[in-house]
């Protein structure tokens, strides 16, 4: 009784007498429902918008792979018909056939016929104005194989022969950049240099004194470099200090976030005149490892020449188109030129040039000469050994014919994937005769090829990236002296090496052949 009594108060405070407790619980049932209905309507619309919307998403998307599938189809045909090499073209049909509604997005953004056009015609109006700078052609007096290559680096890019000039081998960046002291030191009219790297650092800060004590005097001082090269090692502090101290300085293709062809080309010559008397290059960038001042992969093994006389014009011809292209300004070059002293004593001399100002790929070509030429002895020192199936097949020939072909390569990597895929590919040479080499704690820099008859010192490795996507430069010779230096560098190179024996080779992880294999894809862009 008295609980019921309670349950009554109860409902009288909360829904006083109970009558009006029940009229608003029908009212309210009522409005509820024509509320759900109103929602459930509303549901249903944005339910049939959603489904109307995947339903035409759906269909845009088969339409959207159907029309990418026919545009991939033909980007390969377009990919087929291209100057690309073999492994490039290979891998891009992989790409395009596989990623398919996408791929011909890719291969259009890197395609040079497109993002490169405008460049390549700058470059030919900087040719054409000058090309009274060019020497005329000279057949030097020597062997057949000899003459052969001379004439080839004629038509290919108006590359002259002399026998005017003297050159000079180095066996080490040290030996160079000490002899570069010296010629700055000398030094009255201009100094200009080209390089992929240029670092902060002891090398740095003495060149650097030397070129604005130059400057101030009132020498003409002119640097470039490569901006993705020299990124995050060239201080914008050193830019400043150069600038104020009157040196030119001035980038090569500025690096930005942006996918397309043409960031991957990159200036990778090294280059130094001093007054048009004396020209440098080789493999030696403007950083302390290539002097060892900083020791990064155990001893850094790099090379170079030095050339006084004619051929100084070649370089400084080289240099300045470079300097008109970043800088955008003409001006009269016949100041520069002809400033040199005539050498008698010199062998044959021709410098080169590379890169996709040119039509053809000069740098690889020219390897491809000196191994087919060769008859005795095919001996290579390179960083990196990653080459189209043209050289290797050549390589392979020739140690097959029973001609000496030895390959030097680092011991310690500096990029352990390209390392990989290099002595993946040297090792295959094994099988047809081949000795690959590999200099003990050191990191092999330098880029040489020599035959029997001549050699090229130059910034050119043995790979895809050199061969086809990069400036380069370099030095064909035949000179009795600087072929003998070389000879001799080989020779106590090879003391300091270990040979790659077949044994070793085979005992390779596997988990390291299926990388090396994986990384072939990737190869051009090595």
């Amino acid at each position: 009784m008295n609980e019921t009594k309670k349950i009554k108060r109860w409902g009288k405070a909360r829904y006083g007498d109970g009558g009006p407790a029940v009229k608003i619980r029908t009212e309210s049932n009522s409005f509820m429902a024509l509320k759900t209905m109103i929602i459930l309507f509303l549901v249903g619309v944005q339910i049939g918008i959603f489904v109307c919307f995947y339903v035409l998403l759906g269909l845009a998307f088969w339409i959207y792979l159907i029309i990418s599938f026919c545009l991939s189809f033909l980007t390969c045909l377009y990919c087929l018909s291209s100057p690309k090499n073999g492994l490039s073209k290979s891998v891009w049909i992989l790409v395009l056939l596989l990623g398919f509604s996408f791929g011909f997005i890719l291969y259009i953004r890197s395609d040079e016929r497109f993002f490169f056009r405008g460049a390549k015609k700058r470059y030919a109006a900087i040719f054409n104005r000058t090309s009274k700078y060019d020497k005329a052609f000279f057949q030097p007096d020597s062997q057949q194989s000899v003459k052969r290559d001379c004439e080839y680096l004629y038509s290919a890019g108006n590359f002259a022969a002399y026998t005017d000039t003297s050159i000079k081998y180095f066996s080490s960046g040290t030996q160079l950049f000490d002899d570069v002291y010296d010629r700055i030191q000398s030094a009255e009219k201009f100094i200009f240099m080209e390089f992929f790297i240029i670092a902060d650092g002891v090398l740095l800060d003495r060149i650097v004194n030397m070129l604005a004590q130059k400057a101030e005097n009132g020498a003409d001082v002119r640097i470039i470099y490569d901006d993705l090269g020299s990124h995050r090692v060239f201080s914008v502090k050193m830019k400043k200090r150069m600038k104020a101290a009157g040196i030119k300085v001035i980038h090569y293709n500025r690096l930005l976030p942006s996918f397309n062809i043409i960031q991957n080309y990159r200036d990778h010559r090294k280059i130094i005149i001093v007054d048009g008397k004396t020209a440098y290059t080789g493999g030696s960038n403007l950083a302390d490892e290539y002097t060892n001042e900083k020791r990064m992969h155990g001893y850094w093994k790099d090379t170079g020449v030095r050339l006084d006389g004619g051929a100084v014009d070649a370089f400084t011809l080289m240099f300045l188109r470079q300097w008109e292209y970043v800088n955008r300004k003409q001006e009269d070059y016949s100041p520069f030129f002809n400033r040199f002293e005539n050498d008698k004593t010199g062998g044959v001399v021709v410098p080169y040039a590379d890169g996709p100002d040119y039509k053809n790929n000069i740098g690889k070509n020219v390897y491809e000469n000196i191994i087919s030429g060769a008859n005795e002895k095919l001996w290579i020192m390179t960083p990196y050994f990653v080459p189209d199936d043209t050289v290797l097949g050549l390589i392979k020939n020739k140690a097959a014919s029973g001609v000496d072909v030895r390959i030097i390569l680092p011991d310690i990597p500096d990029k352990v994937f390209i390392y990989l895929v290099s002595r993946n590919n040297a090792e295959k040479l094994m099988e047809s005769g081949v000795k690959i080499y590999c200099m003990r704690q050191s990191f092999v820099h330098s880029k040489i090829c020599l035959s029997e008859n001549c050699a090229a010192v130059s910034s050119v490795n043995f790979d895809l990236r050199s061969f086809y996507q990069q400036f380069e430069c370099g030095v064909y010779t035949a000179d009795g002296a600087a072929l003998a230096e070389i000879n001799k560098d080989f020779a106590s190179t090879f003391k300091k090496c270990y040979i790659v024996d077949k044994q070793s080779a085979k005992r390779s992880k596997i988990g390291n052949r299926l990388l090396a294999g994986l990384m072939q894809l990737v190869a051009p862009l090595m």
